[in-house]
């Protein structure tokens, strides 16, 4: 049980610091990912033989989709932001979405006990993004256009990303179910959006984010094994225990200069977070 809430933080922690070591273009890190999904899920379904009918293969195709314009969405905005101050955002924000969806939808929530718990939880985590966030030096600021594009592109990415979760759970599909309509998915939206970027294409760093797709799938493939376990609301709350691999590798990997009151500050709203997102997870 513990390598299930291990697993998704790793690999989505890691996976924006791999794209963004490749220095590729968003579609390019985009196909990349899928196309190793795609490799993957063909393998994983040769293996487990899972039986499929209409609904369910239906159900994680257009989950698949959503992930594709949800994760090129993410991936434009590490052009404007860097990853440690883009990811807290991306996080938080779905796992916002993620919840409330499991809270209201799935009946997760089914107490006032709970409820206050959860709301606590989610409003550590939004004073968390707004502590990561902070920024003393006047000189390093972004400018208000774009950091307003930034937060744009990373709540619109957040929606997709959070349909991509909710819905293979939404009409009960299994994991082993979900892994491979869903790779078809996000490999023919990807493979969509590449037609429409064709100035962008360059094979060369396609193949240099197949890695960017292995760190996806492996927290890809134990998330939605553990969801049918422990829950939505849980499963994808301890996953985003990635936001603190993303902060400081994205600092000390991708060599973010922060000063020492920033780092302070970063860590302070890594805590609160993670005190958010462990509030939230402890909801039974």
């Amino acid at each position: 049980m513990a390598i299930l809430y291990l697993l998704p933080a790793l690999g989505w922690g890691l996976m924006p610091i791999i794209a963004n070591l490749t220095k590729a273009k968003p579609i390019n890190q985009l196909l990349g990912t899928s196309t190793t999904a795609l490799l993957l899920g063909i393998i994983f379904t040769v293996i487990v033989q899972p039986t499929y009918d209409w609904l369910s293969f239906a159900a994680a195709f257009l989950s698949g989709c959503f992930w594709s314009v949800g994760q090129y969405l993410q991936f434009n905005s590490f052009q404007l932001l860097p990853v440690s101050e883009a990811m807290p955002i991306s996080n938080g924000t779905q796992l916002i979405g993620t919840t409330f969806i499991a809270a209201i939808f799935f009946k997760e929530w089914t107490n006032l006990t709970m409820i206050m718990i959860g709301m606590t939880g989610i409003l550590l985590i939004i004073l968390g993004i707004r502590l990561t966030s902070y920024i003393e030096e006047q000189g390093k600021k972004q400018s208000n256009t774009i950091k307003r594009k930034a937060i744009t592109l990373l709540l619109l990415s957040s929606a997709a990303l959070t349909i991509y979760v909710t819905l293979p759970q939404a009409l009960l599909v299994s994991g082993a179910v979900v892994l491979f309509p869903q790779s078809i998915g996000m490999w023919f939206s990807s493979l969509c959006l590449t037609i429409i970027k064709r100035e962008e294409f360059a094979w060369s760093e396609v193949v240099k984010n197949l890695g960017t797709g292995v760190a996806w799938s492996i927290a890809n493939l134990s998330l939605f094994f553990a969801m049918p376990i422990i829950g939505v609301a849980k499963s994808f709350t301890f996953s985003q225990m990635a936001v603190l691999i993303s902060i400081y590798a994205g600092i000390f990997i991708l060599k973010v200069r922060k000063t020492k009151k920033e780092l302070c500050m970063i860590s302070a709203g890594a805590a609160v977070i993670t005190l958010g997102i462990f509030l939230i997870g402890s909801i039974k």
